[in-house]
């Protein structure tokens, strides 16, 4: 059976992970990936806690330390890979060869990052001394993916563990103008390597060019000529499945809990659909639609994998979705019996029918729509920014989760967060 992974950036992003049906999970600690520079990142003492949230959902927990390694840091990788043993880790994503022996050296998994660049047989007869799971490179197409894992099938080529060795797929998110990730812009440019996790994202702007010879400038296209369009398999989860293929892989450490929560449940609704033989286009186009109302550059269906020679390109670096996220206030009480929560809009006024986002370490990313309100005890239909109000939510949440309006964006603008 398929597996789901999604990514957790934060303790948010890995609530709303789990919530929504993820076979596993992936994450970093500290500076030792790809993700360093993000502001959301766990810590080598969180491993535990993560790891213990993941088992109890029946949930994967892997650790992702897939930078390039420099000598200083080999006991921090070292350090790591001993305290996501301890933790139950279940593999570490690697593509450095320092945290593919350190790993190794103490029993810890090892699955190939996207990043070793894994295009053929070859790679992969190699790599399977390592680790029991590659990932493959983004930019092959689904004939050579489908060859691939023919080829481990027939060849029964096996990891570490002995087992048949398995592969993994991106399947959503944004994708890099450099071959598998391998970028150096911004190193060149801003001495910030990509491949330590400091991408200053050189290729999201916009660019002209000039003629040296006589000074002519030429705009192109819409400017944007190296930010790729995010990767959207969901009208092609049908070839996907069929490959063969392992895990399917969601991008999207950086991002939010609530783009965690709407793309790993439309994902996870049609790998259950593919598997009950209910999966149509028509629903696809629905789960499109979807997609589309959390973070995106726009959408490049099917990428790579079906063939194309040049990518679609996004015409801005910036969310393209239509909702916008803006702060309105946060829980200050539930009350379980009840069903009832207590807000304090202490941001933006509130009324009935707005559709609001509840966000929490515990509580993952929640959507819902305010049925009425109650402020000091009387029916109201909008309470003033400020005021402590209550309402229904059949949902847990917590006390401190923070409270987002979703509204229709006025593209120029980012979300209030």
């Amino acid at each position: 059976m398929t597996a789901l992974m999604a990514p957790a950036g934060s303790w948010e992003s890995l609530a709303a992970a789990l919530r929504s049906g993820a076979d596993a999970v992936y994450f970093g600690v500290g500076s030792l990936n790809m993700r360093s520079n993000a502001t959301a990142n766990f810590q080598p003492e969180d491993l535990p806690k993560v790891v213990r949230l993941c088992h109890a959902k029946n949930c994967q927990a892997y650790l992702t330390l897939n930078i390039v390694v420099f000598d200083p840091e080999l006991e921090a990788v070292k350090q790591v890979c001993a305290a996501a043993k301890s933790a139950g880790v279940d593999a570490v994503i690697a593509s450095d060869f320092a945290v593919v022996t350190a790993a190794r050296q103490i029993g810890l998994p090892v699955h190939m990052s996207v990043q070793a660049n894994i295009c053929n047989l070859a790679a992969v007869r190699f790599y399977a001394q390592f680790a029991d799971l590659v990932v493959l490179a983004r930019e092959l197409p689904l004939s050579a993916i489908k060859q691939i894992i023919n080829g481990i099938k027939a060849e029964n080529i096996t990891g570490p563990s002995g087992k048949l060795l398995k592969t993994e797929l991106f399947i959503h998110g944004a994708l890099c103008v450099s071959f598998s990730g391998k970028c150096y812009m911004s190193l060149a440019e801003f001495n910030a390597s990509a491949n330590r996790g400091a991408c200053y994202q050189n290729c999201r702007r916009q660019y002209r060019i000039t003629d040296l010879a006589n000074g002519n400038e030429l705009d192109i296209a819409n400017g944007y000529v190296m930010s790729p369009a995010d990767l959207c398999m969901i009208r092609f989860m049908p070839e996907l499945l069929e490959s063969g293929v392992d895990v399917l892989k969601i991008e999207g450490r950086g991002r939010s809990a609530d783009y965690v929560a709407k793309v790993t449940q439309v994902y996870r609704q049609a790998v259950d659909a593919y598997n009950s033989d209910t999966f149509t286009p028509e629903q696809a186009e629905l789960w499109r639609t979807e997609l589309q109302q959390v973070f995106n550059r726009n959408f490049w269906d099917g990428g790579y994998y079906l063939g194309e020679n040049l990518g679609v390109w996004s015409n801005s670096g910036n969310n393209q979705s239509p909702i916008q996220k803006i702060h309105a206030g946060q829980v200050t009480g539930y009350f379980s019996k009840l069903g009832v929560a207590e807000v304090r809009a202490d941001a933006a006024e509130l009324k009935v029918g707005d559709k609001i986002l509840f966000i929490g370490p515990t509580t993952g990313a929640v959507e819902y729509v305010i049925p009425s309100l109650r402020l000091s005890g009387q029916e109201v239909t909008l309470a003033p920014k400020g005021a402590t109000v209550s309402f229904p939510v059949p949902v847990k949440v917590r006390t401190s989760d923070r409270v987002y309006l979703l509204c229709k964006r006025k593209f120029g603008s980012e979300d209030s967060e």
